[in-house]
């Protein structure tokens, strides 16, 4: 038995309380190395290639960014969830969403080829990044299925992977600052690169987790996409409202604002993925587990650590934007500062919501995560046209705050009703008499 759990811990699995704790601390590590990482590159790409480069940078990202949070159909969550659920199935499972993958990769390929000289608006650099971003997605796609089945197996080898490619690229972008100098094309081959790598990663992972070699069956397809089209219902309006904001602004605004702008961003959701670690441990637990005790105060504890470190987190980067900002990206920048104030309180939204989602998500109720999301991407679209033409990009930054609150207090009503579901069906069982009722012989 000590040998057993020597191992569960040495995996952090160890059942419990402490294992759960220990999970979101190690995984909380994990996001605050990926943010500091990412704050890092962004800082070396934005000294590296001034307002106008970091702008085109951010647009392109930015399109490659929603490309996968639609192209992916839902299959990160998917395969999370029911490779939690059904782990003798994994590798089937886990085969069949890598099949669908491939499909919807060689399908934005193609699309992509063709719209990339519209989004570049006739730039023949930018249109060939955004060409290069296109084909990433492929190998991003196939690579999803691999990374998120670890998510639902062990958190050691999941973080593992998510912190490979953040590492690699800005040691690489760095490397090739100091030697030879930065390029828009430089940056976006570097990136292509590690994130082809990180696919490779998952893939041996996987298969040392012996989730590889299963076979893809039509069976698993149905329920593989039917979670996955009601995540997609989600995600695609979460594009909308975390990102609609920069993709609004590549098109109608100067490649400098939007470079300033894209700053101002990064700072302002810094603590996201502290305050998302929560929901990463939460959603495969609920997920896995039917003790209805356990799952309430698993959520309750989620939510109100969530509120709390995102919103310490927030009062401190507002509290130091002013000298942060010319500092280290420079002058340039400071224009900046005034949006991260405005940005702030969507940054700690934004990560509380990110928790709550993965809460719904673990008690299979992706749609409820979709109806919030779509009612707050109409409503940051509301508060864009509205203050956009009058305020600038200013209007930008507030329409993104409004979007991500209300989607995180329409979630957080959810959640209020599923508990209230749990609670009403145990009442039930509880009135209910276990003993059957003997029958009296005629």
């Amino acid at each position: 038995m000590a040998l057993r759990v020597h191992q569960l811990w040495r995996k952090r699995e160890l059942p419990g309380a402490a294992g759960v704790v220990r999970n979101m601390l190690g995984t909380a590590l994990v996001n605050m190395i990926l943010a500091a990482f990412a704050a890092a590159t962004g800082v070396v790409i934005a000294r590296a290639l001034g307002p106008t480069g970091r702008g085109e940078y951010a647009a392109i990202f930015t399109w490659f960014s929603v490309v996968l949070a639609v192209g992916q159909l839902g299959q990160t969550a998917a395969t999370t969830y029911f490779v939690a659920r059904h782990p003798k199935r994994a590798p089937d499972y886990l085969a069949t969403s890598r099949n669908l993958m491939v499909a919807s990769g060689v399908a934005t390929l193609l699309l992509g080829i063709f719209v990339a000289p519209l989004l570049a608006s006739g730039n023949e650099v930018v249109t060939w990044g955004y060409r290069l971003m296109f084909l990433t997605c492929l190998a991003c796609f196939v690579g999803a299925s691999y990374t998120f089945s670890l998510q639902a197996t062990n958190l050691k080898a999941w973080n593992m992977v998510r912190v490979a490619q953040p590492v690699a690229y800005l040691s690489m972008i760095v490397g090739l600052h100091v030697v030879v100098g930065l390029s828009l094309m430089t940056v976006l081959a570097v990136l292509s690169f590690t994130m082809v790598a990180q696919t490779g990663l998952a893939y041996l992972l996987c298969r040392r987790e012996g989730l590889t070699g299963g076979t893809a069956r039509r069976t698993l397809t149905k329920p593989l996409t039917r979670y996955g089209v009601s995540q997609l219902m989600a995600s695609t309006p979460t594009v909308v409202t975390t990102r609609l904001d920069q993709l609004v602004l590549s098109i109608v605004v100067p490649a400098a604002q939007l470079g300033r702008y894209a700053v101002a961003a990064s700072l302002s959701v810094l603590a996201a993925p502290l305050v998302a670690a929560i929901g990463h441990v939460a959603f495969p637990r609920i997920a896995s587990r039917s003790n209805p005790d356990s799952s309430a105060r698993l959520r309750r504890d989620a939510l109100l650590a969530s509120t709390t470190i995102g919103a310490v987190a927030m009062i401190l980067i507002t509290s130091t934007a002013s000298w942060v900002v010319p500092t280290v990206f420079g002058p340039q920048f400071s224009e900046a500062v005034p949006l991260v104030w405005l940005m702030a309180p969507g940054g700690v939204f934004l990560g509380c919501g990110r928790v709550s989602a993965d809460l719904l998500r673990g008690h299979g109720k992706p749609g409820s995560v979709a109806c919030a999301q779509g009612i707050a991407a109409v409503a940051t679209v509301s508060t864009l046209v509205a203050l956009l033409p009058i305020i600038g990009i200013a209007g930008a930054a507030v329409a993104w705050s409004t979007g991500t609150g209300i989607a995180f207090v329409l979630m957080l009503f959810a959640l209020r009703r599923v508990s209230r579901a749990r609670r009403h069906t145990l009442a039930i069982a509880a009135d209910a008499d276990p003993t059957p009722v003997a029958r009296e012989p005629s």
